[in-house]
Order: structure tokens, then C-alpha cells, then sequence
């Protein structure tokens, strides 16, 4: 039987700062969720999943020591300096 195993990510306060800071010029209130390590126990298949930011009912996913958000999914991806223009959009 497959046994799964999570280990939380703590992420990278600079990072996780820089984001809140963003969105409190932006007049929006963000709440972050940890990542996790997800893995197969007895194999080699790992998957890390990122961070999570919500703004609302908005998500953002983000790596530690990385310089862009996603937008819902991965395919999304938004440069901070364009993250403050992008978030005056959302409803």
C-alpha cells in the first residue's frame, strides 16, 4: 500500500514580507498558507507544492526565492513589479 507523506515548507520571509507589502499598498488584505513536500513513501517521486496567498477569493501561488506569482495556476505567471497593477483589477 502507498503510504503519502507532507512535510510543511516554511516559506522565505523576505519573500512572504514583500508580498504582504504589495498588497497592503494595493488597500487589500492577504492571508498566506505554508507549501508543502509531498512524497511517496519507498519511491522517488516527490512534488512540491507552492505557496498560497489569497486575496478574497483570489489565489497565488508562489516558490521561495523567486521574483513572480501565479495566478490560479501555474500557466499564470505575474513579475512582482506588475503584481500591485495586477491586484487594482481583481473585483
Amino acid at each position: 500500500m502507498l503510504e503519502i507523506k507532507k512535510d510543511e515548507i516554511p516559506y522565505d520571509f523576505e519573500v512572504k514580507d514583500r508580498l504582504d507589502f504589495i498588497c497592503r499598498y494595493s488597500n487589500r488584505v492577504a492571508r498566506f498558507f505554508n507549501g508543502n513536500v509531498i512524497s511517496i513513501d519507498r519511491t522517488n517521486l516527490h512534488y512540491v507544492e507552492p505557496h498560497k496567498m489569497y486575496i478574497g477569493n483570489h489565489l497565488f501561488l508562489f516558490f521561495n526565492y523567486k521574483k513572480e506569482v501565479y495566478y490560479q495556476t501555474l500557466e499564470n505567471k505575474i513579475d512582482f513589479k506588475d503584481l500591485s497593477k495586477f491586484i487594482k483589477t481583481l473585483d
